[in-house]
């Protein structure tokens, strides 16, 4: 079975990309890499800060007169504060100490230290006792340069206080991770994301009338390695990774020769940078905008890199590339389509590690608002927001005047994205939506996830993904949020429907069918099916059929069909919110009241549910909104064997919700709605609504 699997590996990557991976990890696994990698090249003289210039960040006094009324300024100063003591926010969420002086090698959780004299080739080793690397690399990362530059900014009395402070911790950072030693050289997108964290500290504070020289000294330092290091391990991200790691990297090139413009290097680096900035920006954002990785966060990390790279290239006088605008412009359309609107936030979709490269606004991470106001700013010359803290991240990228740009509010609608298999029904209500995955798997990246539905009511997620937690912890954690059996769908006789082959792949990709979308007033709907359980005995296929009428009532028809006796499970996993279960219904208590749910069989007959929440081992009930850190939440499920075709009816919404089958016919009501229907093959048909 394992030649057999492998046989699929090599079918799927192909035979250039499997000749580069065997030369890879040859070249790693023997010691290669380390045994004849060459020094780097000495840095040519050049001025000093010349660079400084050409960073396209808006002025800070502008930003801060500007925004004042709109940041909690006090608040923004103490997390400045309590990031220069070792502890912030890791990822957006949980606030972890690293430390002060922070220990560049050791993991905030476990407390054990990675090897600070191992090549970086082979630095990683030990992950199993140590931890998650992200977690060491998030402080290495300065995501707090960007608090604490901003702190500064709105404090303009704590400015030189803060900057020389800022420079003690990067001085000591370069000083404790020389080049090519210890896993912040492991990976490329690191530096990137660590330069442009400096290089907008260091511009903020030129403009508050700092002394800048000994972080310009820095900075030109790494960069000067960042830009060789990079460009020697380029082609891993090109031919093994090919993704946001690559987009980052190119990214860096471009940011390199930025900050070191006189040096001929540095004019290859932007050529190779920009090429493949180009080719990227085509291939990874897909043509109905959705993006590569399947993740909604993946995608904004993607957004912050052409944002930069695109104000590099404006505020140097020379056009935004065309696919860089587009690419910009379809994530746009993309992204707001699946936008809660008061809050700002999207279903937790797809692998979420909790990248944020550019920390530019107070809003919390789960706010899309700052990134998405900016990219429209500059690529429509206009807001999707009225004034506020989302704001912040356009004045800093495009200056205070883009806050003036006219205001032009998106309407949120049932929209289906058929190249990637996206699909949102919205409601009157923009605030009540669904969002719906039914698209073949078109690489590599993604979750095993086929026909999840993700529901929210009144601004509230009340059925979600339940994210990531962890890459690189117990592997029963990674494959409880991966796999089939977390997210809102069917598992067929306990199998996923793709194989989880490796950390971050899958094999026997996909393939879904989009079998109805239609929107009309009162009454939305989409279908689908996939044959991710098609290769095993039985070639079984799940087909799901989603109704929305209104703002509060959602039924759910879930028909698995094949040949002899199998097990199916149904999964549903709820939001934050206090339950309660009687065996049949759960009932989830919102701020806006209870939300129901209950499943019937194919006969109208309520069926036993089994509901937990945080349960350990094995792992089922749990949430990661953000990453390495997971909150209980209640997981319902049913299961059933019998010889097939088999049917469930998931029936949802505000309150009370009486369902009953009248011989062929279903009659389901639910607040002020009631609709008839007949099922047909797993599919909804002759539907009949009104409204009390």
């Amino acid at each position: 079975m394992r030649l057999r699997h492998t046989v699929q590996e090599l079918r799927e990557l192909g035979p250039r990309a499997t000749l580069f991976r065997v030369r890879h990890e040859l070249r790693m696994r023997t010691g290669a890499v380390a045994r004849f990698e060459a020094p780097l090249p000495e840095r040519p003289a050049a001025r000093a800060g010349a660079w400084l210039d050409a960073m396209p960040f808006g002025d800070p006094s502008e930003v801060s007169d500007a925004l004042r009324a709109h940041v909690d300024v006090r608040a923004l100063s103490r997390d400045a504060d309590e990031a220069l003591a070792g502890r912030m926010a890791a990822f957006g969420g949980t606030v972890r100490d690293w430390g002060s002086p922070t220990d560049w090698y050791r993991d905030p959780d476990s407390g054990a230290r990675w090897n600070p004299s191992a090549h970086w080739s082979r630095s990683l080793a030990g992950a199993a006792s140590i931890g998650d690397p992200k977690l060491t690399w998030e402080r290495a990362r300065f995501p707090h340069a960007y608090v604490i530059a901003r702190a500064a900014a709105f404090d303009r009395a704590s400015a030189a206080a803060r900057c020389e402070a800022l420079t003690a911790e990067i001085d000591r950072f370069l000083e404790e991770t020389p080049h090519p030693f210890g896993l912040h050289w492991f990976s490329s997108q690191e530096l990137e994301i660590r330069l442009a964290a400096w290089a907008f500290a260091a511009r903020c504070f030129q403009r508050l009338g700092c002394d800048v020289t000994g972080l310009v000294r820095a900075i030109e330092h790494h960069a000067w390695q960042a830009g060789h290091h990079t460009e020697r391990e380029l082609d891993y991200a090109r031919h093994a990774v090919n993704n946001n790691h690559l987009i980052a990297e190119a990214l860096g090139l471009v940011l390199c020769a930025a900050l070191a413009p006189a040096c001929t290097d540095a004019q290859r680096w932007r050529r190779t940078g920009l090429a493949i900035l180009d080719e990227e920006a085509a291939r990874q954002v897909y043509p109905d905008g959705a993006y590569l990785n399947l993740a909604h966060n993946y995608h904004r990390t993607v957004l912050h890199d052409y944002l930069l790279a695109a104000r590099l290239e404006a505020h140097a006088g020379r056009a935004i590339p065309a696919p860089w605008r587009a690419a910009l412009e379809r994530s746009l359309d993309f992204l707001v389509a699946h936008q809660e609107p008061t809050k700002g936030a999207l279903p937790n979709y797809g692998s979420n590690d909790g990248s944020r490269p550019r920390v530019l606004s107070t809003c919390a991470f789960r706010d899309f608002r700052p990134t998405l106001q900016a990219v429209s700013a500059l690529v429509r010359g206009e807001r999707l927001e009225d004034r506020g803290p989302w704001d912040e991240e356009t004045a800093w990228l495009l200056g205070a005047r883009a806050l003036d740009l006219p205001l032009r509010a998106p309407t949120r609608r049932s929209v289906s994205f058929a190249h990637t298999g996206f699909h949102v029904l919205r409601g009157d209500d923009a605030r009540s939506f669904a969002a719906f995955r039914c698209g073949t798997v078109r690489d590599r990246f993604g979750q095993i996830d086929m026909l999840h539905l993700d529901v929210w009511w009144r601004g509230h997620n009340v059925l979600v993904d339940g994210g990531t937690y962890l890459y690189n912890g117990p592997r029963a954690w990674l494959d409880h949020f991966l796999r089939t059996a977390s997210h809102n769908t069917v598992t067929v006789d306990g199998r996923d429907q793709m194989l989880h082959w490796r950390q971050f792949k899958f094999l026997y990709w996909t393939r879904a069918r989009l079998l109805a979308f239609e929107a009309r007033r009162g009454l939305r709907r989409v279908a689908g099916e996939h044959d991710g359980y098609a290769r095993h005995p039985g070639r079984c296929v799940h087909r799901r059929d989603v109704l929305m009428l209104g703002d509060a009532l959602w039924i759910v028809a879930d028909t698995v069909t094949g040949e002899g006796d199998h097990t199916a499970r149904l999964h549903w996993l709820a939001g934050e919110f206090d339950h309660a279960h009687d065996g049949r219904t759960l009932t989830l208590a919102t701020p806006d009241g209870p939300f129901t749910l209950a499943v019937f069989d194919g006969h109208g007959t309520p069926c036993d549910t089994d509901v937990a929440r945080g349960v350990e081992d094995p792992p089922r009930g749990w949430l990661s909104r953000t990453y390495a850190q997971r909150v209980p939440v209640a997981s319902l499920a049913v299961e059933h064997r019998a010889a097939l075709p088999h049917t469930w009816l998931t029936v949802m919404g505000a309150g009370a919700v009486n369902v009953r089958r009248e011989g062929a016919r279903w009659r389901v009501v639910g607040g002020d709605r009631s609709v008839s229907f007949a099922l047909a093959d797993g599919l909804f048909s002759s539907v009949e609504e009104s409204v009390s």
